[in-house]
């Protein structure tokens, strides 16, 4: 594979964070690194991702040489994100959905957590950027609805491009000595019961709305009212205050509440996946409006836990001692609708890369048994082992959808490198990275 398309691979978390901490501390007076089109990318915005990039490797010790290498990755991966999209948003069939959106959100969100010790780190290093949660996901929320519209556009584009088996076996032996070694790997299946809030949980959360929705009608101070109750930890000190924000920044059926007010106009209750929300809109600019807001959550309760987790240790019971049907269980209770249709297969996982909750979950565990409910952020998880494969060389024989793969990646590399060239010269594309 080439090198900028490598590079891309592991930057695809950094390069979400182009609007973050530096976003609310840059200086009026900015220097352009490059320019796409009719789109420019700022100095700031990629010295901070060559910070952030930095943070994330065990050994940061760059000489000033190869500092100067890396920028020159990311500036170009930048440009390459800058002219995906335009050509993406050209494909008027493309539709991401909230839902889309907030789920790829999330799991940016637990990728990034990941790469710290303890959430309590991620917490404190948060801060030390000047950021809440609430924030830092409304900052990646446009990136992360643009890097899915260029994923769609660049996998239709791709979808096309096909090997032969001639170039399955040709980039075998091309690569045998070099490919990676199969390792211990397991086959797993799963029943996924979800923690959500029971109907008394949302009812009491509505039933609040309205009552601080009444003192509002009789004259009382919004600010005040958010200091008072909003359940927002991000925004209740400052009176619910959001500050200016542009469509796409936030989820969509919060600001379609929101664009739709007057200045000094005050929504009634309304629900999303958060809970229920009392808008007031302080201020409304052509591309942006400036809001408050109460929130009252619709978490799971204590109650809620413990209901679906004693369901869980019902389903395992059933299922160990009554040897009752995996698949058939899975129809009738997993809330993982991915994988419902296909008796809750998830896939091979090298055991390496397993969770530290699933593997301690399925240590001495054969194929066949079923471990007890294990929790994860989406929910309970029953987990079956379906199969085992110890750790081995690839192999066309064993290994050839792997190595099909493989090569027709390969070939993409190659064929959206050429088109990224051809790209290039149909827009203004002006790196004046060297003239700064």
């Amino acid at each position: 594979m080439n090198r900028v398309l490598k590079i891309a691979l592991l930057l695809s978390l950094i390069l979400l964070i182009s609007a973050t901490a530096f976003g609310q501390k840059r200086e009026l007076v900015d220097k352009i690194a490059a320019v796409v089109g009719d789109q420019i990318i700022l100095v700031s915005e990629l010295d901070f991702q060559l910070q952030m990039f930095l943070m994330q490797m065990e050994n940061p010790d760059l000489t000033p040489v190869q500092a100067d290498s890396l920028r020159d990755i990311i500036l170009q991966q930048m440009v390459t994100d800058k002219l995906l999209l335009v050509e993406a948003q050209k494909d008027t069939s493309i539709h991401i959905n909230e839902e889309q959106v907030e789920e790829a959100l999330q799991e940016k969100i637990e990728e990034l957590k990941s790469r710290f010790p303890t959430e309590a780190e991620f917490e404190a290093q948060m801060r030390l950027e000047g950021l809440n949660l609430r924030e830092l996901k409304a900052k990646f929320r446009r990136e992360v609805r643009n890097q899915l519209i260029r994923d769609r556009y660049v996998s239709r584009f791709l979808s096309k491009v096909n090997v032969t088996s001639v170039e399955v076996r040709d980039f075998y032996e091309q690569y045998k000595d070099s490919l990676p070694t199969q390792p211990e790997a397991i086959k797993l299946s799963h029943i996924l019961l979800t923690v959500e809030a029971s109907g008394a949980t949302v009812d009491t959360a509505r039933m609040k709305a309205e009552e601080v929705k009444k003192l509002l009608d009789e004259g009382g101070d919004f600010t005040s009212l958010a200091q008072l109750y909003s359940e927002d930890k991000g925004t209740a000190a400052s009176g619910g205050d959001l500050g200016y924000f542009e469509r796409g920044t936030l989820f969509k059926e919060f600001e379609d509440q929101v664009f739709n007010l007057e200045p000094g106009e005050i929504s009634e209750p309304f629900k999303t996946h958060l809970g229920y929300h009392i808008v007031k809109l302080e201020d409304k600019l052509p591309e942006r409006v400036h809001a408050r807001h109460i929130l009252f959550l619709t978490e799971p309760s204590e109650a809620d836990e413990q209901r679906v987790e004693h369901l869980a240790d019902s389903l395992h019971q059933v299922l160990v001692e009554s040897k009752a049907e995996f698949t058939e269980m899975v129809k009738i209770y997993s809330d993982d609708e991915d994988t419902k249709k296909q008796g809750g297969e998830l896939g091979w996982f090298a055991i390496n890369k397993l969770t530290p909750e699933f593997k301690t979950a399925l240590e001495g565990l054969q194929v066949g048994d079923i471990s007890e409910p294990t929790k994860s952020n989406y929910g309970y998880h029953l987990l079956k082992i379906l199969d085992r494969q110890d750790s081995r060389p690839m192999s066309l024989e064993k290994d050839w959808d792997r190595l099909k793969e493989f090569a027709k990646r390969e070939k993409s590399d190659a064929v959206l490198q050429e088109w990224l060239e051809e790209a290039k010269q149909n827009y203004y594309v002006d790196i004046r990275l060297d003239e700064n």
